[in-house]
């Protein structure tokens, strides 16, 4: 791999695109599981969900089942995963005065200390203590929590603080979002070849008759900037839609935010805003084999939105999903061939889609 990413970088450069085994070949999804997923900051949940002791959130980071907790101390991060059978603890989200495995009862305080081992007290050289849960790292961005499993990896808001900025300058109040809806989903692509497609507006006049009518998606008025670990994409609204006049049916794009932003959190975080009321998605793209991918999606609204905006909204947001789907999935099919193996990238309009595929090599690359 070390040796290969040299002239993979270089024809990058030249717009030329990855060869197609990295889209369909198993060894590489391990090897971005080990080098890229249990190396990065992997979201797992809004921090309104983790107000009162006891909260917490689950998710996955590389595959490894995770947990924030909010204990007396703050928030803390754990592999959630019990150290008898490696059942997992925790399940969805909630609250519990304590965290118990279902499979056997050990039982473990807020903090991750095993407290309870049924007849473990007959049971020779058994130490509680020896036995807490695994700590890893949790930090908040925002109104958003992450998690860790690289004890050195540097910190979420010096990778992506920044985003923060171009959000608030959006016109939505990260503080005052509330959490809407959280939905599960399958794809049949590759998580990069969906990634791929998000980080670029190439597309978007071609195939998203309604987003094309909602925002102005043409070269020279809107914006695609990479930010080191994270890129931006921002549109202005479209005044026809702002009118009412838009030939295609649209939400009501009125409202306090005008300014589209679509931000993309290495590795494999969506941060959406629309224009009209104040309103914000998040997604979660994650590898399930090189040929298909299971996320989540979450949205949230600033205080008082109306169902019908939230609703129309939610629907607007599927129907462009639904449209990037039919796309990646035939990519898929497409790089499944394996002919041509590569392909050639319009370096001014796919910056964000070759910077994307820079990081991919050089952290699939690494030997540490």
């Amino acid at each position: 791999m070390a040796d290969n990413s040299r002239p993979l970088l270089a024809a990058l450069d030249r717009g030329e695109s990855l060869p197609a085994s990295w889209y369909t070949d198993p060894a590489i999804t391990e090897r971005e599981i080990a080098h890229v997923f249990r190396k990065s900051w992997n979201y797992v949940g809004p921090l309104s969900q983790l107000n009162a002791v006891g909260d917490y959130i689950t998710g996955y980071a590389g595959r490894v089942p995770v947990a924030v907790v909010r204990n007396e101390k703050g928030l803390a991060g754990f592999v959630n995963v019990c150290r008898h059978r490696r059942h997992e603890v925790l399940k969805g989200r909630g609250n519990a005065r304590s965290l118990q495995c279902g499979y056997h009862a050990w039982t473990y305080d807020l903090e991750g200390g095993l407290k309870r081992v049924p007849r473990s007290a007959s049971e020779p050289n058994f130490n509680l203590a020896d036995f807490p849960l695994l700590p890893i790292r949790a930090e908040t961005l925002g109104p958003f929590v992450f998690v860790n499993l690289d004890a050195d990896a540097p910190s979420a808001k010096s990778l992506y603080g920044p985003v923060l900025d171009l959000i608030a300058a959006s016109g939505v109040d990260l503080d005052a979002l509330v959490h809407y809806s959280r939905e599960e989903w399958q794809s049949g692509a590759n998580w990069k070849t969906m990634l791929e497609n998000y980080l670029e507006c190439y597309h978007c006049a071609v195939a998203h008759p309604g987003f094309n009518a909602a925002i102005d998606v043409r070269p020279d008025v809107y914006t695609l900037k990479t930010h080191g670990h994270f890129s931006s994409q921002s549109g202005q609204v479209r005044p026809a839609a702002l009118e009412g006049k838009s030939k295609i049916e649209l939400y009501d794009v009125a409202g306090a935010v005008t300014q589209s932003q679509y931000h993309f959190l290495w590795p494999n975080v969506t941060i959406n805003i629309n224009p009209g009321f104040p309103n914000l998605s998040i997604d979660v793209w994650t590898p399930n084999g090189p040929n298909a991918t299971n996320g989540f999606s979450e949205q949230f609204f600033g205080p008082g939105v109306s169902e019908d905006f939230a609703k129309s909204l939610v629907a607007f947001n599927k129907q462009v999903a639904a449209e990037d789907d039919a796309l990646t999935d035939s990519v898929q099919r497409g790089l499944l061939g394996g002919i041509p193996d590569t392909g050639r990238f319009l370096t001014n309009s796919e910056h964000l889609v070759i910077h994307f595929q820079r990081m991919i090599v050089e952290a699939v690359s690494s030997s540490s």
